[in-house]
């Protein structure tokens, strides 16, 4: 679409990449392709893209168009991926609706049950639907946590009355020094309208742009190693979300989508980004860089992705295999969320 309205002829369209599977050509010239592998795809412009420094004569190459078309054509790749999580966004927070935030508007429903925390010992389970504590009536989770609390300082800990089904059970349990039982509420949502849907999902690509680079600035300004997912963390989230369910699955395609469209627009050579600052050297120098230079700077920019891709993969690596060697020690950040 850019090339269209920068008038760039484009070679080839791709949808995929690896092996093509089917090709044919279009009106205007353009090879269209889908290919083996269903992740992505490409887009060919015409010419060479970034290495010319002699004149170009055809004006329908990449290369002959002045270096802000050029720059717009390379950033719409990323912003295609936040066009993508935006309504990935959208549709989710219209379908689903948006999650009540106050404690008196949910039941106290367990949404999830924390692996070594007393409610998972007692045998407590997802759906769960809690009635007393200690013989107090529990019937939002504003009260469900006052009244574990309070059964903190009972020196028989908490008897916690549940409905599963049509049946009710009753369980004794302590509560841990932290005043928790280890169970997370189960979210209630509230449908919303389309411009509220539309507004939302805009800010959720902001909120999490942000977030991101606010953390990344804190973590090299402190001389930390930030936390990354390689292929192996990403795999693993993607499973726990398509086991959460669709809105969960699709919710975190949009999250991986706007970290793909951030991470293209870094100001590293070989990546989108990287292209758009020799571009706007170009345009404050008046004239394009050399060959050697781009060649050398996509080198190194090559060699800072492998290494960004190992290191997360050590990660990846050393995080899983700490998680296995003391589960509860693992678990104890995440517990921090319900009580």
């Amino acid at each position: 679409l850019a090339c269209l309205a920068l008038k760039i002829r484009v070679e080839e369209f791709a949808i995929g990449f690896g092996k093509a599977l089917k090709q044919w050509k279009g009106k205007t010239g353009t090879l269209y392709s889908l290919r083996a592998i269903p992740l992505g795809g490409f887009v060919e412009p015409a010419g060479q893209a970034y290495s010319r420094e002699t004149e170009v004569k055809d004006q329908g190459e990449f290369a002959a168009k002045p270096w802000w078309k050029r720059s717009i054509m390379v950033a719409a790749g990323a912003g295609m991926n936040y066009v993508l999580a935006f309504v990935i966004f959208f549709f989710v927070v219209l379908m689903m609706g948006l999650p009540v935030s106050d404690p008196k508007a949910i039941p106290p429903r367990v949404g999830e049950v924390i692996a070594g925390y007393p409610a998972a010992q007692a045998g407590l389970t997802k759906g769960d639907l809690i009635l007393s504590v200690n013989q107090t009536p529990v019937a939002d989770w504003q009260q469900l946590i006052e009244a574990i609390t309070a059964a903190a300082d009972a020196p028989q800990g908490a008897n916690v009355q549940y409905q599963r089904g049509e049946e009710v059970f009753s369980a004794q349990m302590p509560v841990t020094a932290d005043k928790k039982l280890g169970v997370a509420l189960e979210p209630v949502y509230q449908k919303t309208g389309v411009f509220n849907a539309l507004k939302v999902a805009a800010h959720q690509c902001y909120y999490w742009t942000a977030l991101s680079l606010k953390t990344i600035t804190e973590k090299l300004i402190a001389r930390q190693a930030p936390d990354v997912a390689g292929p192996i963390g990403i795999f693993e989230i993607v499973g726990k979300g398509v086991h959460s369910g669709a809105a969960d699955y699709f919710f975190l395609i949009g999250l991986i989508s706007v970290a793909i469209g951030m991470f293209n627009l870094f100001p590293i050579p070989i990546l989108d980004g990287g292209h758009i600052v020799f571009f706007i050297i170009e345009g404050i120098r008046g004239k394009r860089a050399k060959e050697k230079t781009l060649y050398r700077a996509s080198s190194v920019g090559l060699a800072l992705i492998l290494m960004l891709v190992v290191y997360a993969t050590y990660s990846d690596i050393a995080r899983l295999t700490k998680r296995n060697a003391a589960p509860p020690a693992a678990e104890q950040t995440a517990a921090q969320a319900g009580k």
